[in-house]
């Protein structure tokens, strides 16, 4: 790479105001993830499994994090595109600490419990596993006299905020929000 090459100039050589933008983004919102780095390789077009709006991924041959925004997401607008980076950015964040980055992990949960006071303008009171619970159900192998108990527990599926969670942040946005201004993205 040249040294005036940056990760942002070749995106926007790439995808024009779109990839200028998520770069931006990036640096809009890295106030929140201390830990990582000035920049970082984003690109944009279709992500894995097709139906994903962002991914990062990280593995040797890449030298560290890479996050992929779908090209789509820019006709939904450039707060969609905020969300979906602060999101990306918390998986990017997470790896670089060494800690887990799924969503269904306890560090997933006290990172959005932390950040969405300042993402979300309010707090969130979510906690891993309540989508679950206990309830207690008579015994089918009870017998009066037996060494069963009446009853036994079991875990039952509750509804649960995890499916939003894993979305974070953009699924605890209102109905009427504004996506703000679309950024015409060129696809190859």
């Amino acid at each position: 790479m040249r040294e005036d090459t940056t990760y942002r100039s070749a995106a926007e050589k790439l995808w024009g105001k779109a990839g200028a933008y998520v770069h931006d983004s990036y640096d809009q919102h890295r106030h929140l993830f201390p830990n990582l780095p000035d920049q970082l390789p984003i690109v944009i077009g279709i992500t894995a499994y097709g139906r994903c709006i962002g991914l990062t991924r990280t593995n040797e041959a890449l030298d560290g994090p890479r996050i992929t925004i779908a090209s789509n997401l820019f006709s939904r607008g450039t707060r969609h595109v905020d969300d979906v980076m602060v999101h990306e950015m918390l998986h990017t964040s997470l790896i670089l600490a060494g800690k887990p980055s799924d969503h269904d992990t306890e560090a997933w949960y006290a990172a959005i419990r932390e950040l969405s006071p300042h993402v979300l303008g309010h707090r969130l009171d979510v906690k891993r596993g309540s989508d679950r619970k206990s309830v207690r159900l008579p015994n089918p192998n009870y017998v009066p006299g037996g060494d069963e108990p009446r009853t036994i527990v079991r875990k039952e599926r509750v509804a649960s905020n995890h499916e939003k969670v894993s979305r974070w942040p953009n699924s605890f946005r209102p109905d009427d929000y504004d996506g703000g201004p679309t950024i015409l993205c060129p696809t190859y």
